[in-house]
């Protein structure tokens, strides 16, 4: 069988690229345009980065929804063009904030520091919270965003002790949230014992030792907790609490003075 490349062979032409300074190239006996080897060759290179940008924008995108930690599913359905707000209000306020801070993440991929979304419960905290990693997938498409239940992953590293089938050991845990690019920790205190409204007990060395794991290697966080700030230091050590707040000055979004939205639902 004849060779392809005699079957087709190339030979250049009198004309010149006048970018490259090349002779263009075309396929002998066939009425094909003339081309620049060395333009069609970038072409090409372009493509490629181009799809492979395509490719890791899709992967890291498919984190957000494969990978997450949520305890209900329609949290996945959350994001600013949905979060009810007036101007002048409350809602308004926090939605502002939120929405400025998710520009601070995708804009300074690079800036370490963690946001802390505490307050009254049922007041749109998860939500935003959501909306704030679905900002960043969209305008920053290689960062991978992760979203976790605290309560749910401690619950799922303590079935791994007596279940080897159980995906969240407490090291795969770790080794998944420190590796995404921002991570939102939801309903932050209830994997500790609660006591009285408002208030909580202090977590177990295990919790706690879980934590500073996370903390001290995941410097991009986002705290959702319905306690408020100052009641975290009687639960965490001084070290976690440390780590859990660094960066956080002017990242702090207060809700508050937000009315509990579930109370409008309640029979």
């Amino acid at each position: 069988m004849e060779n392809v490349a005699n079957i087709l062979a190339v030979v250049e032409v009198d004309e010149t690229c006048p970018k490259h300074k090349c002779k263009l190239a075309t396929i002998a006996g066939r009425d094909v345009k003339p081309v620049c080897p060395k333009c069609e060759l970038e072409k090409l290179l372009a493509e490629k980065k181009s799809l492979d940008q395509k490719i890791t924008a899709e992967l890291s995108r498919r984190w957000l929804r494969r990978d997450s930690l949520v305890d209900d599913e329609d949290t996945f359905k959350c994001n600013f063009d949905n979060f009810k707000h007036e101007p002048g209000t409350q809602e308004d306020r926090v939605y502002q904030l939120c929405h400025k801070i998710a520009g601070q993440y995708y804009q300074y991929p690079e800036a370490k520091f963690n946001t802390l979304l505490v307050g009254t419960a049922g007041t749109g905290k998860s939500h935003l919270a959501m909306a704030m990693l679905k900002a960043v997938n969209d305008h920053s498409k290689n960062q991978k965003c992760l979203f976790i239940n605290t309560a749910s992953l401690f619950q799922k590293i303590r079935n791994s002790f007596n279940d080897s089938s159980e995906y969240w050991t407490e090291q795969r845990a770790i080794s998944k949230i420190v590796s995404a690019d921002l991570v939102v920790l939801d309903d932050f205190g209830t994997e500790s014992n609660m006591k009285e409204k408002d208030d909580m007990s202090e977590a177990s060395q295990f919790v706690q030792r879980v934590l500073y794991s996370i903390f001290n290697s995941q410097k991009r966080i986002i705290i959702t907790s319905n306690l408020p700030i100052d009641k975290f230091k009687s639960g965490y050590n001084q070290k976690l609490f440390s780590r859990l707040t660094r960066g956080a000055k002017g990242h702090v979004v207060d809700f508050t003075q937000l009315k509990d939205k579930r109370s409008e639902w309640s029979i």
